[in-house]
């Protein structure tokens, strides 16, 4: 029972990881630059808690309606990839 439970929290670690990214409008494909996560530094500090207290978000997520995500990828004038918050409009 308890290999069971430990297997389906990280198989949700890593759905929140693949969700996560794709929410921000990111590929699945690659790792992260450097630049990315320190420029993206809300984002990806939002993203660390919530692939450990997934159960937690997924809970929230869902009370509150499945809401978009907050979170929008942009690219720089100089190629690199940044997440930021979306603005409300």
């Amino acid at each position: 029972m308890a290999t069971a439970i430990a297997i389906m929290y990280l198989v949700g670690i890593l759905a929140s990881v693949a969700v996560g990214r794709s929410r921000a409008g990111l590929s699945q494909r690659g790792r992260l630059s450097m630049g990315t996560i320190f420029g993206s530094l809300p984002w990806f500090l939002t993203q660390m808690a919530s692939m450990f207290v997934w159960p937690i978000f997924l809970c929230v997520w869902l009370a509150r309606g499945r809401p978009a995500s907050p979170w929008k990828s942009t690219t720089t004038g100089d190629g690199s990839i940044r997440v930021r918050r979306r603005t409300m409009s």
